[in-house]
């Protein structure tokens, strides 16, 4: 029986951490308490996250993240695990009860490591009333995301683990499934490995805005010049936001959120000169970077 390392990097989030744990508790969890252990890394600038742990569920453990961000964070937590196998999930996720159980069946039947990773579906719980709320949804695991996967401690060193440049919780993901794949890794999807995810609101404008630096620092690793990112991103970043209005109808919040898509797309434009100094400056990633010379940039750097 393959045992697991669990790791929720967290940050300032005690109330929804609590939900999380509460569905990874040994009594809830269909596999056997002995073969896994939850580590909860915390990036939090308050105690209350270990307060919580250390209160309500002793048989987790708590250690203090690097505060660096989500990447940093999930290496920090990885670091820090005791056995082979890890499964990351986000701290708002709800992990269903045979969670650890699916995973364990489908590693048990790979033959020589077949798989380098396995995801399962992050099912968002509701439909979101407005734009003003928000909550990723990824059934067939079509989207590579954090929230929910699992993957042998080799493997995610052999690869670098998650790039820690990237500041934000986003793209950092996405970056590394895509660099994991790039390696010749292969990624298998368990069906029955559910995580759900309650609806949360859509951040403030700064906070959405802000996670469209790690889209400037990939499309400069992998070959896009300051200049593309310069007039790309602003761009990139404006349709994007155009799309979440598809299928919409107006309606009061979705008027406000209107406004604060507005100042987001607005912040993204004025930023995006500082985020092409700062990352024009500093070294790029060595593994885009061979990448790059070997096989091409991808189409439009990404956008």
């Amino acid at each position: 029986m393959t045992k697991f390392s669990v790791v929720i990097p967290t940050y300032n989030r005690p109330e929804e951490l609590s939900e999380c744990l509460k569905r990874l508790a040994p009594n809830v969890q269909s596999f056997p308490a002995e073969d896994y252990e939850v580590i909860v890394s915390d990036d939090g600038r308050h105690v209350s996250a270990k307060e919580l742990v250390s209160n309500e569920f002793a048989w987790a453990r708590w250690t203090s993240g690097p505060a660096k961000g989500p990447a940093a964070n999930r290496n920090h937590g990885a670091s820090q695990a005791v056995h082979d196998w890890i499964v990351f999930i986000d701290d708002d996720c709800l992990p269903e009860s045979g969670l650890l159980t699916a995973y364990d069946k489908c590693i048990a039947f790979q033959t020589e490591k077949s798989f380098s990773a396995f995801q399962g579906p992050t099912l968002r719980i509701g439909e979101p009333p407005s734009l003003l709320w928000e909550a990723p949804h990824n059934p067939l695991g079509d989207a590579r995301i954090s929230a929910n996967f699992a993957i042998h401690r080799e493997i995610l060193l052999q690869v670098g683990g998650f790039d820690e440049r990237f500041p934000s919780a986003a793209i950092e993901d996405t970056e590394f499934f895509a660099r994991l794949e790039n390696s010749g890794g292969a990624i298998l999807f368990v069906p029955c490995a559910i995580v759900k995810h309650p609806l949360r609101p859509v951040g403030n404008a700064a906070g959405l805005a802000r996670k469209w630096e790690g889209k400037a620092i990939f499309s400069m690793d992998v070959g896009a010049s300051p200049f593309t990112v310069l007039w790309r991103l602003p761009w990139h970043s404006l349709r994007i936001i155009q799309s979440r209005f598809r299928n919409q109808h107006w309606s009061s919040d979705n008027v406000q959120a209107a406004f604060k898509f507005l100042g987001e797309w607005g912040i993204v434009v004025y930023n995006t000169p500082r985020w092409v100094r700062k990352w024009s400056r500093r070294p790029r990633s060595p593994f885009w970077k061979k990448h790059v010379s070997e096989h091409g940039a991808p189409p439009k750097f990404g956008f």
